[in-house]
């Protein structure tokens, strides 16, 4: 059982925690064995909570895997045959997830280790597919803004609307697959926060892009092959951005709960 007070796990079978609250009375009483005159999360703060991924391993690899996107954006497997870039979207979601999955801080405490191989090739899988997919649900979306056309034709802004509206859709698929294999603790406001910084990146990507001559209104003017990774790395970096500040609110909530157990 873990003690409410310094939430130090003790056996089932004791009677007062070596901080000294006792399970029987719910009262604090003077501890069976004091080892130092020191007692952790007691005479200090409660120790921070693990997050579930290590940030500064993912964001490096992040790093490594912008510089392969980059370098890879001239490949094309079976883009002929499809007459879509499956293999350079899909490698938008491969190249995030495996960032992910590299930087996992508990391995065997999310799954046994001998299934966790598998269980991460099939979120790599999953994201790849949904990733691959993105494009063709952001122009079947963008039918929502189907009463604004008018504007949209008028303003030549029928491309960003594609664009914002695969962002947001991107973000929300991937958003449950993360949620589902790693981060369940993730709620709604998450998902907002995670919308709303991912379509906030896209369109400031846009503008920047605007603003060089490289991309105006819809309309590329660079090569398509140049202004996609810079769309696909602010995209990233806004999710991964959007899931660090979702653990670190969850961290400070539990650290509140944790310091007002302590009298």
């Amino acid at each position: 059982m873990d003690c409410p007070r310094c939430k130090l796990t003790n056996p089932d079978s004791a009677q007062r925690c070596d901080c000294g609250y006792d399970f029987e009375t719910k009262t604090v009483e003077k501890p069976y064995f004091t080892p130092s005159p020191v007692i952790p999360g007691i005479t200090d703060p409660p120790p921070p909570l693990m997050k579930a991924i290590r940030y500064g391993v993912h964001f490096t690899a992040l790093i490594l895997a912008a510089l392969v996107f980059w370098f890879a954006k001239d490949l094309a497997f079976g883009d002929r045959l499809f007459n879509f870039r499956f293999f350079h979207f899909g490698l938008m979601g491969a190249l995030h997830s495996t960032s992910i999955v590299v930087s996992l801080r508990d391995r065997r405490a999310t799954h046994p280790i001998i299934a966790f191989p598998i269980y991460a090739l099939g979120f790599i899988t999953l994201a790849t597919v949904l990733s691959a997919w993105t494009p063709f649900m952001g122009l079947w979306g963008s039918m929502v803004w189907a009463p604004f056309d008018d504007i949209l034709r008028r303003y030549n802004l029928g491309g960003d609307s594609i664009y914002l509206t695969g962002s947001a859709i991107g973000a929300s698929g991937y958003w449950l697959l993360v949620r589902q294999f790693w981060l369940k603790s993730l709620r709604r406001a998450d998902w907002l926060r995670t919308v709303a910084l991912c379509v906030t990146a896209t369109l400031l990507a846009g503008l920047a892009l605007d603003m060089s001559d490289g991309y105006v209104r819809g309309v590329p003017k660079l090569n398509v092959d140049i202004i996609s990774p810079i769309l696909t790395v602010a995209w990233w970096f806004a999710f991964s951005i959007s899931l660090y500040w979702s653990e670190m609110s969850e961290q400070a909530n539990k650290s509140t709960q944790a310091m007002e157990t302590v009298p």
